[in-house]
């Protein structure tokens, strides 16, 4: 097979607002990564310094781009450092702007905002008040995308982003309605990997979090 293009996407880990089930975009509070959080950034780390070279593919991961928001950032530099890299910070890749919803749980929107919650999951362009629609989200990661493809042709890039970048990466892969975003999950640090061999784009795994469950033979070595 001929060498592509190799991007692995990675969300952050666990933050304070990911236990209490808050939303948690890109303005507003800018959490850090919680305890657990920089454990799961760890074990990403040396999950990757062991199979970053995808089995002798010619894919090693040569370049960490990540989101300009806190809890990326913190992550993103964890796994760098493991690799001997320098994160590149990239403004698309940020999370979603949830407006007025920031910091807020899903019952605390539903009482406070009636049926708004609804209409923006079932319709991509509704906006959350001051905030973002998930079309808005659909377009940057277009852009970041292309350039990724563009830049790191023949080489592997590991993005750590945020639940909407990720999940919509995997919707316009997919050629999916950016509705079904509501409709995945995608845990702290997982891992979904995207490649270009030759034509479009190729989903190959998706919220791979094997690394969080580590064998008692990993343990032990």
């Amino acid at each position: 097979m001929q060498d592509g293009t190799r991007v692995l996407l990675a969300r952050h880990g666990a933050t304070a607002h990911t236990a209490q089930g808050r939303f948690s975009g890109c303005t507003g509070a800018d959490p850090e990564l919680s305890p657990v959080g920089r454990r799961q950034a760890a074990l990403l780390a040396g999950a990757l310094r062991v199979t970053g070279d995808d089995a002798g593919s010619g894919l090693a991961v040569t370049t960490v781009v990540c989101s300009p928001v806190r809890r990326a950032r913190e992550t993103a530099e964890t796994v760098a450092t493991a690799l001997g890299l320098v994160p590149q910070v990239d403004e698309d890749w940020r999370e979603i702007d949830f407006g007025a919803w920031e910091g807020r749980t899903v019952e605390e929107v539903r009482q406070g905002w009636g049926g708004e919650l609804a209409a923006w999951r079932s319709d991509a362009d509704h906006r959350a008040p001051g905030g973002e629609s998930v079309s808005d989200v659909t377009r940057r990661v277009r852009r970041a995308l292309a350039r990724l493809e563009q830049t790191a042709a023949g080489g592997g890039v590991l993005v750590v982003s945020h639940l909407y970048p990720v999940r919509l990466s995997v919707t316009d892969t997919l050629g999916a309605p950016p509705e079904a975003v509501h409709r995945m999950v995608h845990d702290p640090t997982a891992v979904t990997e995207i490649r270009w061999q030759e034509g479009p784009a190729t989903l190959v795994r998706y919220n791979d979090a094997s690394h969080l469950h580590p064998s008692p033979a990993t343990n032990a070595s």
